[in-house]
């Protein structure tokens, strides 16, 4: 083999072995500082780097709207903290950061009020309407939220609810919308695989969304 047969031979084993590691944990130095940086320039390449770890949803017949679930990994996580935090954020405090968080998958679903599934509730007593019956802004708990690989579901961390409101541009007053909920996984227990994030509502409505976590960052 020829010195320069052997150099793209080389090139070749290292660009294969990156891609097979594509879903990266841990992250090297080398990786934060080039997710900061992507995170930092706020621009289209990062909008569609980030557009791959989310998946959008119809507004269904008839329920709740599960309107979008977006699934980051480590690397993806440097990123869109990068993003956030425009002014005064340094290379070094991204690191620190990911120090203190580990590796962990995130996942985030936003669940939406519609015209059959609002804020206003059927009322146990048609009969009686001195009152209305207005959904808890912890609604979302009537949910079952799953990560699934192969046949194994894998349990959350740690769960949070964050109701979302809408401005009435009239009354000048708000009025709750839905709900963000966020699901924290460790990453030591995510294989890099085809990954489904399901979502069971309290309707009955089974919302999936497939990530391949071989093919993301």
């Amino acid at each position: 083999m020829t010195s320069r047969n052997f150099v793209a031979f080389g090139l070749a084993v290292f660009l294969a072995a990156h891609l097979a590691a594509a879903y990266q944990k841990p992250l090297e130095s080398r990786s934060i500082r080039e997710a900061y940086f992507l995170g930092q320039r706020n621009d289209e390449a990062m909008q569609k780097f980030l557009a791959t770890y989310m998946r959008r949803f119809p507004i269904p017949p008839q329920g709740p709207h599960v309107a979008e679930i977006e699934l980051l990994t480590p690397y993806a996580q440097v990123v869109k903290i990068s993003q956030r935090k425009s002014v005064g954020y340094s290379a070094q405090q991204a690191e620190q950061e990911y120090s203190e968080r580990g590796d962990r998958i995130a996942v985030r679903v936003l669940i939406l009020f519609t015209n059959t599934y609002s804020l206003i509730l059927d009322s146990p007593n048609p009969g009686n309407h001195k009152g209305i019956l207005l959904r808890s802004p912890d609604f979302w708990r009537d949910f079952d939220f799953r990560l699934l690989q192969e046949d194994e579901m894998i349990s959350a961390e740690y769960v949070s609810g964050e109701p979302q409101y809408l401005p009435d541009r009239y009354s000048g007053t708000s009025a709750l919308s839905g709900a963000t909920v966020y699901l924290d996984y460790d990453a030591g227990r995510v294989k890099s695989i085809p990954t489904r994030v399901q979502v069971l509502t309290s309707d009955g409505q089974r919302v999936t969304a497939e990530f391949d976590l071989a093919k993301l960052r």
